[in-house]
């Protein structure tokens, strides 16, 4: 009973064969029983239509054969005859039933034979439309009387015929297929056997073994022979792509932890948005960097970082996809509130359909550069301010002056607009330095700034050019206006008044006036003419106003010109001093050094005497001389002596004698030997002053020397009041003296007299030999020229 549940509960199932070989066979084999089972079906079909046409012929001669005896007139009385005829003809196997009735459809006669019916393959082959097959036929009887006459063929002749053929075809088939699949199965056998190796590489292939030990079998099947080459060659193709796969990913897996260190490591900040601005990646210096945690931000929209409201509206989701950023400053948020500035580079990303698919940039981290850019530009902005304005006075300065005067000109002449300078110079500021101090004279410059800024029109332009110079230039402005603004500036100074600890101090001031393009048309030209009218405006007893006139002399002109260049250079550094060697004639060494000035132009050294009467003319000498004294004090040895040149008009100036006092008095404390040479080049009273001061100077350990005694202004007198220690032959005898007696006979006459003072006598301007021996010849021992070195330039 259990087995019988099983067998009931089992689903057969046909399973193909696995083998190649087999299934060959198999449907080789199936292609041979189909074609046995079409030929058997064949042949049965026309051996059964042979037989249909045979049983037809049958039927269709017993009909007639019945047809003819009804039509005898065979009585009925006869009928059993007729019946025995009948009898006879349906004993053929091929009829099945004879039937015979009367007009009226009374039997007659009625003949049926066992009941068969055609088996489902008669009919399959014979036709459905050639079963059953009935004939009839009418005849009349000799009485006239009409008879029907139905005949029906059998269909186990046709069974009998179908299953003779088909046990016949069925056991030639069985043979035929029993042959074929041994035969196919031989051959495919054979023709398959190179497969088996084939599929043990294959198999091996799947298994990781990129070098299978597996013979290949040969074959004469070119198909085979290509497969064969074709497993070979793939398989060698295939181990080298495994190889360079292998390299690949290793290289790769180096790469991208090289790449993972790489970006770990970075200092910039590496970051990648979503299409909505949402933060999906982040490297470690994003919490470096910001102090935010990366799990935090991660999901979060970058904007909410941003600092700015700008650059946030940049990172809607709206504007993502046009992102192409390159070194864009940003400020953003940092965990500490601390703002961060950062320099950005993204770009928007697409895919391969064009669609958007975020942001891939990095941040760099520039806040100490952009604090940094911060400060030095603040610096620059205070350095620049520094460099054109006086720190004083709050106003520009003389740098700024020059340039910015050249600049409101060349606007203002090409479009024949007239502008005036004002040089305003307080009187006796050097006596309030002096004799109140320097605080109480910044003071005062202050205060005179101030006035300035309250009296200058809106757009016109004022500065501070020197200790108590100022500057006021009015644009767009004639000579009288200029004249009456030049009033009530004058005005307005000389009401000022400066408290001092006990009352106060009324200010003065010298104004000089000029206007371009009548005076001048370019910067220098114009301040030259406005020195002119400030010069004027002093020698004509200062607290003035003097308007330069048209007319003034191109000589007068040509001086202040000069002497806005010797102002510039002794603001600028630019005299120099130079220094000649005296010598002791008979050893050829130097004794001391004559200081001598010079001035650098753009290169050029120009030689004191080409200067020196402007300074004089512009009372600047005493200048030049504290200038050149201070600077070669400074940059020489102090074991070198020196012979320092003092114009004797400067000791009419207390100011100078105080400063000059200053400066030798502790350099003569250190040792050093200085001599000062006194220059006449003017008629000078000696006066006791003059004696106090000289002999002040030579309480210090200072030595005197006349400068060119035997030309110009020195006088007897000079050498009876003072008894100078040195006394300079001057140069042009010096250089005559040996083509003319006269020239000679006055160098000898000078140094007779100096040894009678007891002096030494210095010769100068000596350039050969020849007149060194004569002076020594003489009994001069000392001597400066060009025979024993030029004036050289401190290095």
């Amino acid at each position: 009973m259990q087995l019988a549940e099983r067998l009931g509960g089992m689903t057969w199932r046909f399973r193909f064969p696995g083998t190649l070989r087999a299934r060959l066979t198999f449907v080789f084999s199936g292609l041979v029983l189909l074609g046995s089972v079409l030929v058997t079906g064949a042949l049965t079909r026309d051996a059964l239509k042979t037989e249909l046409a045979a049983q037809a012929r049958v039927g269709e001669h017993t009909l007639d054969a019945v047809v003819a005896a009804v039509a005898a007139g065979m009585p009925a009385e006869r009928l059993y005859g007729l019946d025995g005829y009948v009898n006879r003809l349906a004993d053929d196997p091929a009829v099945n039933a004879i039937r015979i009735v009367d007009g009226a459809g009374g039997k007659l006669y009625e003949y049926v034979g066992p009941p068969a019916s055609a088996a489902w393959y008669t009919r399959l082959l014979a036709g459905e439309s050639s079963l059953p097959r009935h004939l009839r036929a009418s005849a009349v009887s000799p009485s006239g009387e009409p008879v029907r006459i139905e005949i029906a063929l059998a269909d186990g002749p046709l069974d009998t015929v179908a299953r003779a053929i088909a046990l016949r075809g069925g056991a030639a088939s069985i043979g035929l297929l029993l042959l074929t699949f041994a035969l196919a199965y031989v051959a495919l056998a054979r023709f398959t056997a190179p497969l088996k190796p084939l599929t043990q590489w294959a198999r091996e292939f799947s298994r990781g073994n990129w070098k299978p030990k597996v013979q290949l079998i040969a074959s004469s099947s070119r198909e085979i022979q290509e497969l064969n080459q074709a497993f070979s060659d793939g398989s060698a193709a295939l181990r080298h792509y495994i190889s360079s796969l292998s390299e690949a990913r290793e290289l790769l897996e180096h790469n991208e932890t090289q790449l993972r260190k790489l970006i770990d490591g970075m200092h910039e900040i590496l970051f990648e948005l979503d299409n909505e601005g949402r933060l999906v990646f982040l490297n470690p210096a994003w919490e470096s960097v910001t102090g935010f945690r990366i799990e935090d931000a991660l999901g979060t929209p970058f904007s909410d970082y941003l600092a700015e409201e700008d650059a946030a509206r940049d990172f809607l989701p709206a504007r993502l996809a046009e992102m192409h950023e390159k070194n864009r400053e940003l400020s953003l948020r940092s965990a500490s509130g601390k703002r961060l500035w950062v320099s950005l580079d993204a770009d928007a990303q697409f895919d391969s359909s064009g669609n958007f698919t975020g942001i891939i940039g990095t941040f760099g981290d520039i806040t100490k550069s952009v604090e940094l850019n911060r400060l030095l530009s603040r610096y620059q902005d205070e350095l620049y301010h520094m460099s054109v304005t006086d720190p004083l006075t709050g106003l520009y300065n003389r740098r700024h002056f020059d340039t910015q005067l050249e600049v409101i000109l060349s606007d203002h002449l090409a479009k024949n607009r007239p502008v005036c300078l004002l040089l305003i110079d307080l009187d006796g500021f050097k006596f309030i330095n002096d004799t109140y101090g320097h605080p109480f004279g910044d003071e005062v410059l202050r205060t005179t700034a101030q006035l300035l800024r309250a009296l200058v029109r809106r757009n016109d332009y004022i500065a501070r050019l020197a200790g108590d110079e100022f500057a006021m230039v009015l644009k767009n402005t004639n000579l009288d206006n200029a004249t009456r603004i030049a009033q009530k500036l004058h005005a307005s100074i000389s009401q000022t008044r400066v408290p001092l600890p006990v009352g106060s101090m009324q200010l003065q001031s010298s104004i000089g006036v000029a206007e371009a393009p009548t005076h001048g048309q370019n910067a220098q030209d114009l301040v030259s003419a406005a020195d002119v009218a400030l010069y004027h405006s002093k020698r004509r007893g200062r607290n003035r106003i003097e308007v330069l006139s048209p007319d003034v002399s191109q000589a007068m002109m040509s001086i202040f010109s000069q002497g806005f260049q010797l102002r510039n250079a002794l603001e600028q550094g630019n005299i120099h001093p130079a220094f000649q060697p005296i010598c002791n004639m008979s050893s050829g060494k130097p004794v001391a050094y004559e200081v001598l000035a010079r001035m650098r132009i753009n290169g050029s050294v120009i030689q004191a005497k080409d200067f020196i009467a402007v300074a004089e003319e512009l009372g600047l000498t005493r200048d030049v001389d504290l200038h050149i004294i201070r600077t070669a004090l400074a940059h020489t040895p102090v074991n070198q002596a020196l012979f320092l040149n003092v114009d004797l008009s400067s000791f009419n100036d207390r100011a100078f004698v105080t400063e000059l006092a200053a400066l030798l008095q502790p350099a003569c404390a250190s040792g050093r030997l200085i001599t000062i040479e006194i220059t006449e080049r003017e008629a000078i009273p000696i006066s006791d002053t003059l004696r106090e001061d000289i002999q002040t100077l030579r309480s210090f350990g200072c030595k005197l020397a006349l400068d060119d005694f035997g030309s110009g202004y020195s006088t007897y007198n000079f050498l009876n009041q003072f008894r100078p220690d040195y006394l300079k032959i001057e140069g042009s005898f010096v250089r005559g003296m040996l083509e003319n007696e006269s020239d000679r006979k006055i160098v000898m006459h000078i140094h007779e007299l100096a040894q009678s003072f007891g002096m030494q006598t210095i010769a100068e301007s000596v350039e050969n030999e020849a007149t060194q021996k004569a002076l020594r010849e003489m009994g001069i021992r000392n001597a400066q020229g060009l025979l024993f070195g030029a004036p050289r330039l401190a290095s």
